[in-house]
């Protein structure tokens, strides 16, 4: 099997950069396509994840940077402003969402798929949009969230990075649906790595994502176990992609949690070897 294509996301520290974020950020880009960086819900969340993109575009390949993106909060002119200096910067992928904040009564855009429109509409850019195997927790019904998943995409987006998920068989029921819908472009698995069961479940009821039995079972009892936790977590990651792998996926999204030395083994296990090898601090990826 060929290495798959590897792509990474990545959340801002609490300062917005640090050495060894740009540093963990700069191993993914050197054996991956493309590391984005979340963009804070509001206020002082999205002005870290600004400063992250700005620093990353100028330290590092700007070319390899998405920025998310969200519809919701802020005006259309604002977002279009920031849209126009990242590309100025050599950014030219973004990650377009709504938002999880409610309308704030700015000249916002009202969905997803209208601020792809409009980002495509500047030309130059490439654009990813979010779907959901298992539904979007706020969708009326599968068929409206599937209709809305064709807009963002005939809108100008070039792929869909799905909502993270533990059964292969069920994200490819949703391909197939996709493909049913006449969507052609790529949809792209996210892959969550296990942190803990805490997080994991806090993570799927927030984004209405299943925790399967075998999961729980499987990372039962390994809470204080950090050294087991993480091989077993790693070794998910790999499982899952593979399987994806055997049946015509040739393109991965990893959710790192900012736990830059774990993407990496993946990534050497799924066929890639970092060079240069990223030393980050134990320390600082517990703390992430």
């Amino acid at each position: 099997m060929s290495a798959l294509d590897l792509s990474f996301e990545v959340f801002p520290p609490k300062e917005g950069t640090s050495p060894d974020f740009e540093a963990g950020v700069r191993g993914l880009t050197a054996i991956g396509q493309t590391v984005s960086v979340t963009y804070g819900a509001s206020g002082s969340g999205r002005d870290r994840s600004e400063i992250a993109i700005e620093a990353l575009s100028a330290t590092q390949d700007a070319s390899k940077i998405a920025a998310h993106l969200t519809a919701t909060g802020q005006s259309r002119e604002r977002v279009l402003d920031l849209v126009s200096n990242w590309k100025d910067r050599g950014v030219r992928k973004v990650v377009a969402l709504r938002g999880d904040t409610p309308p704030a009564g700015l000249d916002e855009f009202a969905c997803a798929a209208e601020l792809t429109e409009a980002i495509s509409r500047i030309g130059g850019l490439d654009i990813s949009v979010a779907c959901y195997p298992e539904g979007h927790p706020k969708s009326p019904s599968p068929q409206a969230e599937m209709d809305h998943l064709k807009r963002k995409i005939d809108a100008g987006a070039s792929r869909a990075i799905t909502q993270f998920f533990f059964d292969p068989d069920m994200y490819l029921r949703f391909r197939d649906r996709c493909v049913a819908a006449g969507i052609t472009a790529p949809i792209v698995p996210g892959i969550l790595p296990v942190a803990s069961l805490n997080v994991l479940h806090r993570f799927a009821d927030r984004c209405g994502a299943s925790v399967p039995a075998w999961l729980d079972a499987r990372f039962s009892g390994l809470e204080d176990a950090t050294d087991d936790r993480r091989a077993l977590s790693i070794a998910t990651c790999v499982s899952l992609a593979e399987r994806l792998a055997a049946h015509g996926v040739s393109h991965i999204h990893l959710y790192t949690l900012n736990r830059f030395r774990d993407a990496l083994t993946v990534a050497r296990a799924l066929g890639h070897t970092p060079e240069p090898t990223v030393q980050t601090s134990p320390k600082t990826e517990e703390a992430a």
